[in-house]
């Protein structure tokens, strides 16, 4: 709502609710209105009002069939004066707040324009006020439910587009009214029959019925809700726990609760020892309170209390949880959902949701939630196992090093770079010990291993960033350097070989009687090649330096780099 908007719906509340009303007393001026009569129709119309029924997400309030027998019995002006009264109560019961009167406004008028027209349309046909016979309000009675029925249906998709939500004019809504009025004039006009016979009785032998009934429908309606929110939580939950990536699991679970909850601010807490740990979070305004990785203690805010109790929280306004609040609260805040992240019965963390309206959370909603924390437990804990798992796959346990598996597969990644243009060259450097054996026959198995763990540190510390190193098998390593050209491949592959020559190595003679450190000099034989100046694949860059390493190393005496020098 702009400012212009917002003065024109003053000018056009003004013209229509105090004009209109002023209008409505003129033509039709209350008639036989005693107090027992105002006060009968202004306590059913405030309970009806307070119970709206919820059909396809619109809020629709019964209250025409009070006001038809109002308007038939007493005219014009005193209906106008009832829906203005049925008004305030649904805004109330609507939680409309202090900040939007111009909705208030705006239906307001709409209400008043119906009655306004409607009861024009009811005069103009003969219609009269307080007649009983059926022949003096079938045929302008008709003409009243009519007017009503097609004013209803054009202003109220013209109020929701003139407040931003484009409304269908006609389609399940349009049945949903037409159904409700059918049912809700026959009982208006029995109303104001019954009443011209019992009085304000027949308040009680008709409101009675219909208050209960309409009770019975929005506990039916509550229990559906609470069925398609656990319907739709469980298809959530099967959605979290096929994902095994920590960050897509939040992405979804975020995405999901949004769309379940009213939500403008959404805080996902880790429990880390003594401290809480934001790792995901999403915030509908520019200014926001925290920052990615944001911390706090354990024993804080809303979330401490939760997390201290094990049980979530619903907070309506800020008043209630003002005296609670830490630096994470945001301050546009009314209404706070706070649960925390259990798996068993153990809490892992704390999800906190905020809102900007007051009173948008509901009881059964906590349950709701409550569940999805539970799913979310689940998937983060299985993400974490996988990605143990699959770092304890990828990575040689004795060097701590990626081994072959992960090399393959971080080669072709590459080689894919090189084909889409990602990289400009990509080289090899293959590692193998010289005479490696002669150590595990001479000082043990375990003490070639030692060697091993610590040539990979070596070579680990003296690539660095460059690329990445891995143990290819036995005693063979794998050096693989990004948009490396040839040339300096070869540098580095003689720094490696260099520096392992000069390297001292400690070992334990097992198989001596001495368990006192020995001292060992290793040598390797190296092979460098290059894609795409040598292979156009995986395969055959490993070929070219598996090549280069045995035939222009090994074979010329050990502890030299050899390079491939065949061209494509």
């Amino acid at each position: 709502m702009n400012r212009p908007k917002k003065i024109f719906l003053w000018i056009f509340w003004f013209i229509v609710v105090p004009a209109g009303h002023w209008f409505a007393f003129k033509l039709s001026p209350p008639q036989a209105l005693g107090i027992w009569d105002v006060a009968a129709y202004t306590a059913i119309i405030m309970i009806v009002a307070s119970l709206p029924l919820t059909v396809n997400g619109t809020a629709m309030f019964l209250t025409q069939w009070i006001t038809i027998a109002a308007f038939l019995s007493h005219g014009l002006f005193f209906e106008m004066l009832l829906l203005q009264v049925a008004t305030v109560t649904a805004a109330l019961a609507a939680n409309l707040k202090y900040q939007q009167p111009y909705r208030f406004l705006l239906f307001s008028s709409m209400f008043s324009l119906i009655s306004l027209i409607s009861g024009l349309g009811f005069f103009a046909f003969g219609g009269k006020i307080g007649q009983t016979t059926v022949e003096s309000i079938v045929f302008p009675g008709t003409i009243f439910i009519l007017l009503n029925f097609i004013t209803a249906m054009i202003l109220q998709p013209a109020a929701a587009i003139f407040l931003g939500n484009r409304k269908k004019f006609f389609g399940r809504g349009l049945a949903w009214n037409a159904g409700i009025r059918i049912v809700i004039y026959p009982l208006g006009i029995a109303l104001f029959h019954l009443k011209g016979l019992l009085g304000p009785i027949a308040f009680l032998l008709i409101g009675i019925p219909f208050i209960g009934l309409l009770i019975i429908l929005k506990m039916n309606r509550y229990s559906q809700n609470i069925n398609r929110h656990l319907q739709k939580a469980v298809a959530i939950g099967h959605q979290l726990t096929e994902r095994l990536d920590e960050e897509n699991i939040l992405h979804l679970f975020i995405n999901k609760i949004t769309k379940t909850l009213p939500a403008d601010w959404v805080y996902i807490f880790r429990l880390e020892g003594d401290e809480l740990v934001v790792i995901s979070h999403l915030e509908q305004e520019e200014k926001a309170p925290l920052e990615p990785d944001y911390t706090m203690s354990k024993e804080k805010g809303i979330s401490g209390y939760v997390l201290k109790n094990k049980k979530g929280v619903i907070f309506n306004e800020k008043s209630e949880w003002k005296k609670f609040s830490y630096g994470y609260s945001p301050e546009n805040a009314e209404s706070i959902m706070c649960v925390p992240i259990m798996r068993g019965k153990h809490v892992e963390g704390v999800l906190f949701l905020a809102s900007a309206n007051e009173k948008v959370y509901k009881k059964y909603q906590l349950m709701i939630v409550d569940i999805l924390c539970s799913y979310l437990a689940v998937a983060l804990s299985n993400a974490r196992h996988y990605e143990e798992t699959k770092r304890k796959s990828e990575i040689c346990t004795m060097t701590n090093i990626p081994n072959y598996r992960f090399f393959d597969q971080h080669l072709n990644e590459r080689m894919a770079d090189l084909e889409t243009g990602k990289l400009v060259k990509l080289s090899l450097i293959m590692i193998d010990i010289d005479h490696f054996k002669n150590i595990n026959d001479t000082y043990g198995h375990q003490s070639g291993d030692l060697a091993l763990c610590q040539l990979a540190s070596l070579l680990k510390s003296t690539v660095a960033e460059k690329g990445l190193v891995a143990r290819y098998g036995g005693e063979e390593f794998v050096v693989l350097l990004p948009d490396t050209e040839q040339a300096a491949a070869r540098h580095l592959a003689e720094t490696l070989r260099k520096k392992i020559e000069d390297h001292i190595f400690f070992v334990q003679d097992v198989l001596g009687d001495s368990e006192a450190p020995k001292e060992i000099r290793l040598t390797a034989s190296i092979g460098v090649a290059t894609a795409p100046d040598q292979a156009r694949d995986a395969v055959s860059l490993i070929k070219y330096a598996d090549r280069a390493l045995y035939i222009g190393a090994k074979r010329a005496g050990r502890n030299k780099v050899a390079e491939y020098i065949h061209t494509m």
